[in-house]
């Protein structure tokens, strides 16, 4: 690729034709850019409908965007952001998202945001996972017709994205079940995950109103590019999750 530039939009080819992807010259901008989207869905759902609920992805890179999100004046006694998965660790745990997360957003958290977890239980991973529901569906209202008005995504260098991976046998049930939640096993071998995790279904995800999925590192690009071309979900989780989205995913990446 030549010089890249702020916002630049290039199309990769996939199974339902291009997929655009928001091209920037840095993480920072990239990080703004999604930090921009997210604020103005947060204002826009609050202004409309009076609340607004969102969930996300852990890592390294959505935690400087939860961090630039929770410097911002928006009024966030209104607003409810939860996890895309986690890892059922407890929640002092140096591997806990939920940490992160809560560590990234204090300053929001202080002025009223309600921050859920998806770790409800810390004896059993199946029993987390009812209870995560549970909290998830006391959120909705009548009046939504997505439970949320933006997920935020991660994809890792395998092409799995929340806590679905491939080869795991996870994929013959996150796709038609009526689950909202569900755990995950630890693959029990050398490829991940290596700890048990507690993951939205692709139900879930797919009762979003956007979503933005956001990838760095010419590696990933890559992956991205080929895991489109199929829908498999064992060989190309994230090529299997785009195919059948039933909204656009904007993709965000930098080099």
């Amino acid at each position: 690729m030549t010089e890249l530039v702020r916002d630049k939009i290039i199309n990769l080819p996939g199974l339902n034709g291009d997929l655009p992807v928001h091209v920037f010259a840095s993480v920072d901008e990239a990080v703004t850019h999604v930090i921009d989207q997210i604020a103005v869905t947060l204002e826009s759902e609050v202004a409309s409908k009076g609340h607004a609920l969102i969930t996300g992805a852990g890592g390294s890179t959505p935690k400087a965007v939860y961090e630039g999100l929770s410097g911002l004046n928006l009024d966030w006694s209104k607003i409810t952001i939860t996890q895309v998965d986690e890892r059922f660790v407890p929640l002092d745990n140096a591997s806990s998202n939920t940490l992160m997360m809560a560590t990234a957003l204090t300053p929001a958290i202080e002025a009223g945001l309600n921050f859920v977890t998806l770790i409800q239980d810390l004896d059993d991973a199946g029993e987390c996972a009812k209870k995560a529901e549970a909290v998830l569906r006391s959120i909705e209202t009548a009046d939504d017709e997505a439970i949320f008005d933006l997920t935020l995504l991660g994809m890792g260098a395998d092409a799995h994205y929340a806590s679905i991976f491939p080869g795991h046998a996870i994929n013959a049930e996150i796709y038609n079940t009526t689950a909202l939640v569900l755990p995950v096993a630890p693959s029990g071998t050398e490829a991940e995950p290596k700890l048990p995790r507690i993951t939205l279904t692709v139900p879930a995800l797919n009762r979003s109103k956007r979503i933005l999925l956001l990838i760095t590192g010419a590696e990933k690009l890559e992956v991205l590019r080929s895991a489109i071309l199929s829908d498999d979900p064992y060989t190309s989780p994230i090529g299997a999750f785009i195919a059948q989205s039933p909204v656009p995913v904007d993709v965000v990446w930098a080099a």
